[in-house]
């Protein structure tokens, strides 16, 4: 019989995977625990939660919630992250510090309710961010309207320019009749 802080950690961390669009799931051995505390505060930053689960509270979480492909991950000791905002950024620091320390691997991530590998996560990992993607779009809007006002302006100022000097003409015809 399970004791009632397992139970509740069960519990704790099935709301997790259910309130989350994304968990990634990095595997770790023989890593240092400074070097995990480094990697825990550079996923806090753009992660909700990280948490080392242990193999067999994670089979059971897999098997509540139908994820039993996801067994696939459970290579060595497991952190898992959950996040809500940009998938990319999570990614980028997983495989940033994967690329830092060989101890570190991306096992993979349950992504909208889909499985993927470690693959995915490094192609998610190129992608650029929510911002970046924002910036674009700016940049792109901006250009065709930017030389939008620049001809309006221009046909503006040929227009002010014609009428002065039908102006002048008339008052230098003005004045030769005069």
């Amino acid at each position: 019989m399970p004791s009632i802080e397992k139970e509740l950690m069960f519990k704790e961390i099935v709301k997790e995977f259910e309130r989350s669009p994304y968990a990634f799931f990095s595997s770790f051995h023989g890593l240092s625990v400074s070097d995990l505390s480094d990697a825990r505060r550079g996923l806090e930053k753009v992660a909700s939660r990280s948490m080392v689960i242990k193999h067999a509270m994670a089979r059971k979480i897999f098997a509540k919630l139908n994820f039993t492909e996801a067994e696939k991950f459970l290579s060595g000791s497991i952190i898992v992250t959950f996040g809500e905002k940009d998938p990319q950024d999570i990614s980028k620091k997983i495989v940033d510090f994967a690329k830092a320390n060989e101890k570190w691997k991306p096992a993979g991530v349950i992504f909208e309710g889909q499985i993927h590998g470690e693959e995915f996560v490094k192609q998610l990992a190129t992608l650029p961010s929510r911002k970046e993607l924002l910036t674009q779009v700016v940049i792109r809007v901006k250009s065709p309207l930017a030389g939008i006002v620049n001809v309006l302006g221009g046909l503006t100022r040929n227009l002010v320019v014609a009428l002065g000097e039908i102006k002048k003409k008339k008052e230098a015809v003005a004045g030769t009749a005069s």
